[in-house]
């Protein structure tokens, strides 16, 4: 075959050679912006901010701020700078037993951290609202505990009896909690209404922490990539059959 009757090998691999280039960049790059692999954000690049990689903030690794990992501010997820701390079970946020699901103004791992205070203090229907304000406390043992009531029609009581003021709209009703455990309690008119709260007492059981979640392949990115692989194949197969039945090198 002459430059007359046809394409000479040279400028069929340059072609080829180019196409195959282009779509390999093409691919990875298009991969690379819906992975989000390895940077700020990512899900598994090491190091990144909020990833799973150890070192980086937000991260599972160990010694991350705000941490699952042993050494990281807020690592038990209970609250203020508390740690994972000793107590049985695992190293989360404090276990409840569920009693502050359906407590007014409570998100899981919210728990105050007031251990180190010879006294605290607890809102009771602050703004007008059916709440305990913290809902949920962690104190050394000896700790007072005191309710400030801010809104009328209002009463503390605990769950196993330990402790029961009078209804009433103004004052306070003070409490020493000793004895490690954590003492769920109510107020009797709006129980119902979800107005509950919590002491925990020196160390105890906590909830296992959360297992890093695995980044899952889109469907999208694994038809790329197969698009990608069966693209280059086909590239390589013309240069073959060119080179070695057609053509000629001038």
């Amino acid at each position: 075959m002459n430059t007359d009757e046809g394409m000479n090998r040279r400028d069929f691999l340059r072609m080829t050679g180019g196409a195959a280039t282009a779509t390999a960049v093409g691919a990875s790059g298009t991969a690379a912006a819906q992975e989000g692999g390895g940077g700020n954000n990512s899900s598994s690049g090491v190091g990144g901010n909020n990833s799973s990689g150890a070192g980086g903030n937000n991260s599972s690794g160990a010694g991350g701020n705000n941490s699952s990992g042993a050494g990281g501010n807020n690592s038990s997820g209970a609250g203020g700078n508390s740690s994972g701390g000793e107590g049985g079970g695992g190293s989360g946020p404090i276990d409840y037993g569920g009693y502050l699901d359906d407590a007014g103004g409570w998100s899981e791992g919210g728990t105050a951290d007031m251990t180190g205070n010879n006294q605290v203090t607890i809102k009771v229907g602050p703004g007008g609202e059916n709440v305990f304000d913290p809902v949920a406390v962690h104190v050394d043992p000896g700790t007072k505990i005191v309710w400030q009531w801010e809104g009328p029609g209002h009463n503390v009581e605990a769950e196993n009896g330990e402790f029961k003021s009078e209804t009433k709209g103004s004052g306070t009703f003070e409490y020493t909690a000793e004895e490690e455990k954590v003492i769920p309690y109510f107020c009797q008119p709006h129980k119902s209404m979800g107005m509950k709260g919590a002491i925990a007492v020196g160390n105890v059981e906590r909830k296992e922490p959360a297992a890093p979640v695995t980044p899952a392949v889109s469907e999208g990115s694994k038809m790329l990539g197969v698009s990608t692989f069966i693209a280059m194949v086909s590239t390589l197969g013309l240069a073959y059959f060119f080179l070695r039945y057609g053509g000629d090198y001038e």
